[in-house]
Parts: C-alpha cells; sequence; structure tokens
C-alpha cells in the first residue's frame, strides 16, 4: 500500500544509515518498520464518529510512531536476551548473531502466544490482566516481526549471494507491512459484507480537497515526529543517568538502564503535573474577564447577581454570567406557549463567592431564599461541567414546560474546563449532595400543600457529578436526599455510579427507579404512561464516545466493540479492537464528539441539545400539546443561533474599539479627545459600544448586547 510508506520512514528516521545512498536500518528498526506499516490501514477504521482528514493524519502520525516503538522495545529485549545466552554480560558495541537472534525471536513469539492464549478477554477482568496479556502480545509481536526480518534476511540471502544482510533497503519491510495492511483492508470488507454496515453514510473521514490534505499530512508527520522526539528524549536522559551510575556507582546492564527510565518518567510526570497547575491557574483566572456581550449586572430580580442577590457579578464566572443573563422573561414564555406565565428563577452559586463545600453550599440556601425559589412549584439542582456550564437548551426547556414557575440553582466546583477539572469531581460531588441536603430540610419547613418538587440534573461532567451523590449506597439514597426525579445527558464513561449501575444494576437499583436509553424519543415510548414513568433517565447515545471511552482502551477490548452481531446501534461492527490504534482513534472521537454548530440540533456524538424538550418533559412529568412541543423546539433553536450572532458582533465590535484605541494612543492622541473632534455636523467618528448594538428577538422582545 502506497499510504504505509511514508509515515514507516519518517519514525524510522533516526535508525536509518546511508550506505551506498541506501535506506537501511538496524534489524529492530527494520522490525518496528514492517509492523507499523501493517498497522496503517488499521487507522483508516471507521469509528464512533466521522475524522477530518486532519484528524486522520494525527491519528495515522501518533499510532504508527507508538506502535512502531513498542516493537522496537519488545524486540530489543529479544536482542537483549540473545546476547545474555552467550554467557557474556557485555552489552557495549555486540550484535547477536541472526541465528541465535531467530530462536529467541522465535520463544518470544510462542511464549507472547501462550500469554494471549492463557488470558482470554473478559468483560471484567482486572486492569493487570489486561496489561498483562498486552505485554504478552507485544511479546508475540516484537519476537514475530524480528523472526520473519530475520526470514526474509536468509532468503534475500539465497537470492543474492554476497550481499550485507544488516545493509540491506528497508524497502522491503515496507512493502512487506503494506502487503499486510492489505490483508487487513480485506478482512475489514469482508466483515463488512457479513455483519452489514451500520450507517452507511457515516464514512471513516470527511471528504476534503487537496489543500486540506496536503495540510493534513502535515500535521501527521509532525505528530509522528513529536512522538518519537518525546521517546527519543526518555531515552537520551535514562542513558545520561545510566552512565552516571557506571562511572560513579557500579557497573550495571540491566538494572542502571532501569533505573534511568524510571528517574527520566519521573522527571516527565512532574513536569507535566507542573504545567497542569499552572495552565489551571492561567485559565482559572481567564475565565474573570467580562464578555462584550455580558458588560453589566443583570437588573432582574429573580436572578442572581440582580437587585436581590447577595452573589457578586463577578464571582460566578463567564458561563454563570451568562447564564443570569440568558434567562427568560414571562412575556417570552407565554410568547412560546400561548399560556399565562412567570418569570423563572436562575441562582449560581459562585465559585469565586465563597471557600469551600459548605461555604458555597450555603450560599445557595442564601440565593434560594433571597430570590423566592420556595415558592415555585419546582426546584432544580443542576450541577455543571467543570467550567460552570449547565446547558442552555435545558434550563429553557424547563422554564417553557413549566411555564416559568421552577427555580434553577447551579453550584459552581470549578472554573476550568471539564479535561481539568476531573480531578475536582470529588469536590462537586460534595457540593451537589450539601446543597441538596439543605434545599431539603427547608422544604421539609414548608406546609405540605406548598412544598415545591426537588429533581436534579446534570449533562457530561455535571451527570457524573450529580449521579455519583448516589456512590456508594445506591438508587435508595435519592430518596434519602428527597429527590423527586433527575435527569442525566451524556453520562462519562468515570461515573462511580454509573459503573457500579452497569455492572450490577440489582444491586445498586434494587427498586428499578433508574433507566438508561438512547434518546429522548425511545424514553418518550418505553415511560408513556406516568405510572411507569422512571424518576431517574440516563440519556446515553450509543455513538457518544464520552461515555464509550476508556483509559483501558489501550490495553482492553470494550464491551461495546465484542462480537459484531453484539454491538450497540451506530457502533461499526466491521471494525476490529486493536491495541493502542482503538484507543487513539476514540480520543479523536471525543474530540469530534462535542464539536457542534448553534441552532442545528442533531442527534449525534455528545450533542444532547435536541433531546433536552422531550428528556425533561418525559423525566419530570411536564407535559405539553405536540402544537407547544413544536414551539419550544423551535424556540429553542432560534435563541441560541441569536445569543450566539449577539456574543459573535459584540466580539467583533468591542476587538475594533480596541484596535483603534491602541492606534490612537501609538500616535499620543487620546481616544476620548479624537471622539470630541467635529467636521461641522458632528463627531467624526461614534462612539462604538457593543452594548448598544440590537439584534431581534424572535420571542417577543428585543435583546440588547
Amino acid at each position: 500500500m502506497p499510504y504505509s510508506a511514508v509515515p514507516s520512514l519518517i519514525v524510522a528516521l533516526p535508525f536509518l544509515k546511508l550506505p551506498g545512498g541506501r535506506l537501511v536500518a538496524s534489524h529492530a528498526a527494520r522490525a518496528g518498520i514492517l509492523v507499523a506499516s501493517a498497522n496503517i490501514a488499521a487507522t483508516f477504521a471507521r469509528g464512533l464518529l466521522p475524522r477530518s482528514v486532519g484528524d486522520q493524519a494525527v491519528a495515522t502520525g501518533i499510532c504508527t510512531a507508538a506502535i512502531y516503538q513498542v516493537t522496537v522495545t519488545s524486540h530489543s529485549a529479544a536482542e537483549t536476551l540473545a546476547l545474555f545466552t552467550t554467557g557474556s554480560r557485555g552489552m557495549r558495541g555486540r550484535v547477536p548473531d541472526q541465528t541465535r537472534l531467530l530462536v529467541v525471536d522465535l520463544v518470544f513469539t510462542a511464549a507472547g502466544a501462550a500469554i494471549d492464549f492463557a488470558l482470554p478477554h473478559k468483560p471484567r477482568e482486572t486492569l493487570a490482566v489486561s496489561i498483562v496479556r498486552f505485554i504478552g502480545q507485544s511479546m508475540m509481536l516484537g519476537g514475530a516481526a524480528g523472526a520473519g526480518v530475520s526470514v526474509v534476511d536468509q532468503g534475500l540471502a539465497k537470492v543474492f549471494p554476497g550481499q550485507e544482510l544488516s545493509k540491506r533497503p528497508i524497502a522491503v519491510d515496507v512493502a512487506l507491512g503494506g502487503s499486510i495492511a492489505g490483508l487487513t483492508v480485506f478482512i475489514r470488507h469482508q466483515h463488512a459484507r457479513e455483519f452489514g454496515l451500520v450507517d452507511p453514510k457515516r464514512r471513516a473521514i470527511k471528504r476534503a480537497g487537496l489543500v486540506k490534505t496536503a495540510k493534513a499530512s502535515v500535521a501527521g508527520v509532525g505528530a509522528a515526529v513529536g512522538m518519537l522526539t518525546l521517546a527519543a528524549s526518555e531515552q537520551f536522559i535514562a542513558h545520561k543517568i545510566r552512565q552516571v551510575l557506571n562511572d560513579r556507582v557500579h557497573r550495571f546492564d540491566i538494572g542502571s538502564p532501569m533505573v534511568g527510565h524510571f528517574v527520566a518518567l519521573g522527571m516527565f510526570g512532574a513536569a507535566g503535573t507542573a504545567a497542569f497547575v499552572v495552565a489551571k491557574r492561567r485559565i482559572e483566572r481567564g475565565d474573570d474577564i467580562v464578555e462584550p456581550a455580558y458588560p453589566a449586572p443583570p437588573t432582574s430580580e429573580f436572578v442572581t447577581s440582580g437587585p436581590k442577590s447577595v452573589v457578586p457579578f463577578d464571582t460566578i464566572g463567564k458561563e454563570g454570567r451568562r447564564f443570569v443573563l440568558m434567562a427568560l422573561v414571562a412575556d417570552e414564555i407565554s410568547a412560546v406557549m400561548n399560556e399565562p406565565a412567570i418569570d423563572p428563577i436562575r441562582i449560581v452559586g459562585g465559585y469565586e463567592a465563597a471557600d469551600g463545600t459548605e461555604e458555597r453550599a450555603r450560599l445557595c440556601l442564601a440565593e434560594l431564599e433571597s430570590l423566592g425559589a420556595f415558592d415555585r412549584s419546582l426546584i432544580c439542582i443542576a450541577s455543571p461541567t467543570g467550567v460552570g456550564y449547565v446547558s442552555y437548551t435545558f434550563a429553557e426547556s424547563l422554564e417553557y414546560l413549566t411555564r416559568g414557575d421552577c427555580a434553577i440553582v447551579i453550584p459552581q466546583y470549578a472554573l476550568v474546563p471539564s479535561a481539568m477539572a476531573l480531578f475536582d469531581t470529588h469536590d462537586g460531588v460534595a457540593l451537589q449532595r450539601r446543597v441538596i441536603e439543605l434545599a431539603r430540610d427547608r422544604i421539609a419547613q414548608l406546609p405540605p400543600d406548598r412544598r415545591p418538587r426537588l429533581v436534579q440534573f446534570g449533562e457530561s461532567l455535571g451527570a457524573q457529578v450529580a449521579l455519583d451523590i448516589a456512590y456508594p449506597m445506591g438508587s435508595t439514597e435519592f430518596d434519602e436526599l428527597g429527590l423527586d426525579a433527575g435527569l442525566y445527558l451524556g453520562v462519562p464513561f468515570r461515573s462511580t455510579s454509573w459503573n457500579s449501575w452497569w455492572n450490577a444494576r440489582s444491586n445498586f437499583d434494587p427498586q428499578r427507579q433508574m433507566a438508561l436509553v438512547p434518546d429522548s424519543d425511545a424514553l418518550e415510548e418505553r415511560f408513556a404512561d406516568p405510572d411507569r414513568r422512571k424518576r431517574h433517565v440516563m440519556v446515553v447515545h450509543d455513538d457518544d464516545p464520552v461515555n464509550r471511552f476508556s483509559y483501558r482502551l489501550v490495553v482492553k477490548q470494550p464491551w461495546w466493540m465484542g462480537p459484531p452481531a453484539t454491538r450497540p446501534p451506530k457502533v461499526p461492527r466491521e471494525t476490529i479492537w486493536r491495541p493502542v490504534t482503538t484507543f487513539v482513534l476514540t480520543v479523536i472521537d471525543l474530540l469530534n464528539g462535542m464539536d457542534f454548530k448553534p441552532g442545528e440540533f442533531v442527534r449525534r456524538g455528545h450533542d444532547y441539545r435536541m433531546d433536552s424538550r422531550g428528556a425533561t418533559a418525559a423525566t419530570y412529568g411536564l407535559p405539553c400539546s405536540d402544537t407547544q412541543a413544536d414551539a419550544i423546539n423551535e424556540a429553542l433553536r432560534q435563541r441560541e443561533q441569536d445569543w450566539a450572532a449577539r456574543r459573535l458582533v459584540a466580539r467583533k465590535f468591542a476587538n475594533a474599539r480596541d484596535s483603534v484605541t491602541r492606534t490612537l494612543k501609538s500616535w499620543g492622541v487620546s481616544s476620548q479627545d479624537f471622539m470630541s473632534l467635529e467636521d461641522g455636523e458632528g463627531p467624526l467618528v461614534a462612539d462604538v459600544d457593543p452594548r448598544a448594538q440590537m439584534l431581534p428577538n424572535r420571542f417577543g422582545s428585543s435583546g440588547v448586547l
């Protein structure tokens, strides 16, 4: 296969020599090239979601480099063993003879196959078992590749006598790897014919022009080089440490390289941790910047940072400021529902407004009291994502369906992207639980006929936090906390409650309060009867990589890539799980699963906007007519487009104003003085303020940026 050659040659560059103008490499490098070339085709298999050509190039580059490194490492171990079988411990400048190396390679192949056979895949096996099997597979791969190279060398020696085997061109290895890659593609096509092609219109790679393809190729080569540079840096550090140990302590042929690698990896880990901490702090500080589209605190009495609120506007983060300023009002709800409505309540327990879980929880309670939330019929404790975001489509759906007779509370536990907030979820769980406890206790003090329903919501990382308040006790904990219902969209794979329920449903949910559905349509069909309504509903798309992802994908086949006939809908049946490669492709899916376009609701990946209205109505028991449902869906789309346009226009105006101000300042002219100059008819330049720019609001009022 032609596309096998370039990535394989790139990853082998540090090991190549040019005797007589020919590209040659060491025995271990040739084994790595053979396997890396053969693995290229696997990176083009369909994943959960389509990939761009750039994504494909990066994935191919990373997978090629990783597989090459694994094979070279495994075969290098075989070479070391072959040298030790000679009875000498000296490694420096020695190369094992071909026959001895071939025997050791075959031993590695047999040992790896034995490990793989002795540890067949089991859905609930421990991580240690998966790692041992992966090591066995790596041994088998490195040994088989090394043996293959030796056999080819011996065959070429027969055909071309007198040639030095160690200096033959690597084109032979690339060609052999390409042939194996072709076999891989053939097998994949056969699987597709046998088991059917799920969603044939969903391509593995999106179509692209020549320019994008060229840029993608550069990105793929860069990814491969970057991976190898990292590996080479680790090898360099380990080698230097080994030298120091040999010179200052004692010469160890086996021990000192191991110590060197441990120290090198420790240094990389420390550097990565420090970089993570610094980046997290910078992002938290950056979240304090007020967006041009949301420049001033709200004037509504029913939202946080308004006249009756006790929470300052600058303590609720960017997403909190958006949430309170985008709140619906009674007239907008009435225009959509054709029924009387009231202003809903929106509360944000600002992350920076208090220190510690207890203080933040009591701040939420104070806001509930101040804004009159306990006078509403429904209170929703909505757990946000790491950056403090709660889906606008969910919030608006709930407000439309209750005709504004609700209060939504967001207890913020972090102000960084969810990927950086993974280690803060235990704080989020504690905060979510405490806010619910305080709300439950306050509701209990009210007369029975005035008590609002208490529900919770979470999407993505917020779903993990909201669900995990039930761990380890199980779903009965929801009752203890006084929750009437809960909706969880796109539950991540990391949720302890999710994993406990998935692996032992009868133990975690003995009363069968929880349900899993692939979309809101299935939810409405299954639980149309109110008596059969499940109180806690998890909506997870079959192709949602946030739920399907796992760190164990590197070494373990996931449940959703089992036998083709048993796979969930939308999971390709022809794709075969491969160590490392499947993990990398799923990481790409993870990034693409959250690629949304304002106002364009599609039921794909981690996008749950299309499910918000239906899932909210079915889970919380908030019915509406078909006409109202259609009106809500249309309003959700239009409002999202409008607000996205407002943010874009305001940002562009702000950037233009700042650019003019900077230029005038460089001239030594004050922008205020310049604005006051007149040409006889008025100011030369109008004072452009994004807050004064108006965009039409399609739902009963005008909106100010």
